[in-house]
């Protein structure tokens, strides 16, 4: 057997092991921002999801998306979803993140 072969069977080998151990159970998933209202209000908090740094309504805002902004949806921990979008790491609710994740 060759050594081209040999590896190839090992890096199959190592794929079905990690697959079936759980170790690559995590899968992408991404929704997309809807439902807020068109009007932009900072103070009221209206027009915008805050990204927050905690997944809890009164915790530091690092960012904020908009409707139709997609996002990574890393995982979830309640009601919230822990999110990523150009540098941006946080929590936002999710009651305004539509997507297909298994969770």
């Amino acid at each position: 057997m060759t050594s081209i072969r040999i590896l190839k069977r090992l890096a199959m080998a190592l794929v079905a092991v990690v697959t079936t151990s759980g170790i690559a159970s995590a899968q992408y998933c991404e929704g997309t921002v809807y439902g807020l209202s068109g009007n932009y209000d900072l103070a009221k908090g209206t027009g915008f999801l805050a990204v927050r740094a905690q997944p809890r309504a009164s915790a530091r805002m690092v960012g904020q998306f908009f409707n139709g902004n997609t996002t990574e949806i890393l995982g979830r921990k309640g009601n919230w979803y822990r999110v990523a979008i150009g540098g941006i790491d946080g929590w936002a609710s999710a009651k305004w993140i539509r997507n297909s994740c298994p969770y």
